[in-house]
Formats: structure tokens, sequence, C-alpha cells
């Protein structure tokens, strides 16, 4: 099919270092597991960034696996490790990881040991945050919600009538705990994002069943508003909210989390009465299971990219495309002249690094382009970003 020529132009304009080079990406893999989480921070405050994965952290620049906790397996593939983020819970200086658990309810912590503690390679301190009272946990976030600087902890879940809460830092007989808030006390369901959807300056709530509208006032101390505008089946975590049209209003990006399809959901004039309106667009349908994205700049033209993959064997093999090749690639949007929205997709790797529940990217060599870091049932790769590569003369 020819393309275009104004949308070639107008590309040539807005995006002339992707549209003639691409980005080459070298995988490395770093443990062999059936771990789907990961977080990328300074463990060791050696001024590098590492990386957490499962049971194992890596220390940069080595990537050796260093054992520092034991997670339980469960089911055929899967370990109860649904979420890990990096946060100094106690205060010291010292990052800690911070971990959820597929079907287990407890919430948990491990303590950074320190640097004398590191150098040991002895097994963390566990602690548990808080019983939440509730299993089905598809996957969590860590997320500063109230713009105080302290983030909040919500757990999706894939069981629909499950509450949905958010859970707050705080201190209990000197020791780090988490106080409830109930957003609503029956309305979940698989794939979740954050974002102003709409336009009050106030983040909200969206996941499979619509989403929840974040009170002007006290947002932490009363339910929250739910519209049932869409529904979005086995969505992705997370599901983005980004204005890909620019008409001032934010649309949703998702994938299929078990099925095939990444799609977007353009948000259109609104109803007299305030009710959201949404049409919806495909914009690949080739790649199976994309429970997981990222919204990155990776070809450092200044223009984020979705970042997205094949997590692999998502339901132990069960899902459509489960023994199709694992791709992960990225979809750059442009908007033509016209106010249409078109995806140039690249694809970044192919065969070896599948994705789990998260999608990390970071700068891992300081070479001035950002790594992708996925762990999953093919096991924890990091992606080495090995700039753009000239297309070929022939």
């Amino acid at each position: 099919m020819i393309p275009n020529m104004k949308n070639i132009f107008f590309l040539t304009l807005c995006f002339p270092l992707f549209a003639s080079a691409a980005l080459r990406f070298e995988a490395q893999l770093l443990h062999k597991d059936n771990v789907e989480a990961c977080a990328v921070g300074d463990l060791d405050k050696d001024g590098d960034l590492d990386i957490v994965a499962g049971e194992h952290w890596y220390s940069n620049p080595e990537w050796k696996p260093i054992k520092f906790r034991s997670i339980l397996p469960f089911g055929k593939d899967y370990m109860q490790d649904n979420g890990e983020y990096l946060y100094d819970v106690n205060g010291d200086g010292w990052l800690d990881v911070f971990a959820g658990q597929f079907t287990l309810s407890s919430v948990l912590w491990f303590e950074n040991p320190g640097k004398a503690g590191l150098l040991t390679k002895e097994p963390w301190v566990q602690h548990e945050l808080m019983d939440t009272g509730f299993k089905h946990n598809e996957m969590i976030f860590l997320r500063d919600m109230d713009g105080d600087d302290t983030p909040e902890y919500v757990a999706n879940s894939w069981n629909a009538k499950n509450p949905m809460l958010v859970w707050k830092f705080a201190k209990k007989d000197g020791k780090p705990t988490m106080t409830k808030s109930v957003i609503s006390k029956s309305g979940n369901g698989h794939g979740q994002g954050f974002g102003d959807v709409n336009g009050d300056g106030h983040e909200d709530i969206v996941f499979m069943q619509g989403w929840y509208e974040r009170p002007a006032k006290n947002p932490f101390g009363q339910p929250w508003k739910w519209h049932k505008d869409f529904t979005l089946p086995h969505a992705s975590c997370p599901i983005l909210l980004l204005d890909l049209n620019k008409d001032g209003r934010n649309d949703l990006v998702w994938g299929d989390g078990h099925n095939y399809g990444l799609y977007w959901h353009e948000q259109l004039e609104p109803k007299k009465d305030g009710t959201t309106v949404w049409k919806h667009h495909l914009i690949d349908n080739k790649i199976s299971q994309l429970h997981a994205l990222a919204w990155d700049d990776m070809n450092k033209d200044g223009q984020p990219e979705i970042i997205t993959g094949k997590r692999y064997y998502a339901h132990s093999g069960r899902d459509k495309g489960a023994e199709d090749e694992i791709v992960i690639a990225s979809y750059q949007p442009s908007l033509s002249a016209d106010g249409k929205v078109s995806f140039k997709k690249q694809v970044l790797h192919v065969g070896q690094a599948g994705t789990g529940l998260y999608i990390r990217t970071a700068d891992l060599d300081e070479d001035g382009w950002k790594e992708i870091i996925v762990p999953g049932k093919s096991g924890t790769h990091i992606l080495w970003n090995k700039g753009k590569r000239l297309p070929s003369k022939k």
C-alpha cells in the first residue's frame, strides 16, 4: 500500500530522526524463573540504578542475581509476586522492597539492610505492612494520587466484585502500616490506570468497568462516583490516559491482556449531563497478551511512544496466541493536519524476552539511551538500547 504523501510530509516535519532510523536493542538474560514483577532504583546508594525482580536483586554493573527473599510458588507456573516497588518504607534513607501477592491478602515489605548488610548477601528482614482482607489481586500500583509526595497503594483485582480501595502509609506504635480509604465497596476488574478523565484537574481511576471520579475535596474520606461509561475486557495494567488528538480531552490506550489487540478509546464531546462518550479504535491486532504498557521516549525525538509486548504464558498457555513468537514493540503516535491519529510501529525485540506484569524503562548505563527492563516467565531481561540504526541502502 502506498502511504499518503501528506502524512509522510507531516511525519518528516515532526519526527525526522524516527522516520530515518530504527532503534537497536540487545537482550541480556539476568535470571530465568517465573517472576513477573520488577522495579528499578539505587538500592546500594552507589549512584547507579539497580534492579529487583522477585527473589533477587541485581547490582549495576555486574547484574549477577543476589537472592534476598523467598517467594511461594502456586498454580502451574506462578509465583506469589504481583508487583514490586522501591520505596523507603521505614524512613531510614535506604530503598526497601514493597511487594504484593496474587492470591494472598498480605502486603509485604523487605527491609534494606544498608551497605554492610548488602555486602553479606543475607536475606532481608520481611515485614507484613498490612492484611487487606482481599485476594484475587491482578497487580498493584504505588502512586501519589493526592500530590502530597507520598505514594498510595492500590490493588487491581480480576474479581469485579472486590472493592476499590486506596491505602495510605501511616505509623502504628512507631512501625510502618497503612490506613484504608474506600473508593467503592464493590467494583473492581481486570485493568487499571490513572489520569484526569473529565478535565477538572483531579486524577481519576479508570478500570475495566468504567471510571471513578475523584471528589474535589477530601478525596480519601468519601466514596468516589462510579461512571459506567465503557467496558474494557481484560484490559492492560496500566491503562494509559493520553490526549492523542490534542483536543483537550484525555483518551484511553489499552491492550488486551489475554487476547490479541492494542486499542485506543477516543474521548468525544460529553453529553449535557456530563456522561463521557468514547469511540473505539484499533491500533494493532498482531500481538497477543498485551498485559503491560509503558509510555516513554526511547528514540530521543522528544515524543514518547507506547511500549508493550507479549506477556509470555499469561494464563499458563491457555490464552489465544500463547504459542506465538515473543514480540516487544513500540508505537509512535502522530497527528495529521486533518486531526487523524496514526501510529508508527517498530518491533524492538523478537523471540527471547517476553513481558510479565511490568515494563520498566531507565538509562542503566547512563549513555543517554533508555533501556527496557522486563520480567516474565521467559526470564528477567534487560533490553539494552543501542541507539538508532540507519536503514540499509539496498
